[in-house]
């Protein structure tokens, strides 16, 4: 999987935790932007990780990272939404 199929991914999620959260009526994001906090330190590390200059960020969409365990269960529900999708 590369980093902007991730990116993508966890983005979506993050927009329907803020949804979800509006329409019952709550106060907060729904934990949307905990989540878009924990991928931008994901994020982070891999910079860190390969030492990447700043002109050098655009390289990170085209790395393939596969699947981070600390977005399994994100990844999961989007497999099985496409899944669903899938038509026989």
């Amino acid at each position: 999987m590369k980093f902007s199929f991730l990116k993508q991914i966890i983005t979506e999620h993050a927009g329907q935790l803020k949804e979800t959260a509006a329409y019952s009526g709550s106060y907060s994001d729904g934990g949307s932007s905990n989540l878009l906090y924990k991928l931008k330190d994901y994020q982070d590390k891999i910079v860190v990780k390969l030492d990447l200059k700043p002109s050098e960020f655009f390289k990170l969409n085209e790395l393939e990272i596969g699947e981070p365990p600390e977005f399994k269960s994100i990844i999961e529900e989007y497999k099985v939404k496409l899944s669903k999708n899938i038509k026989l």
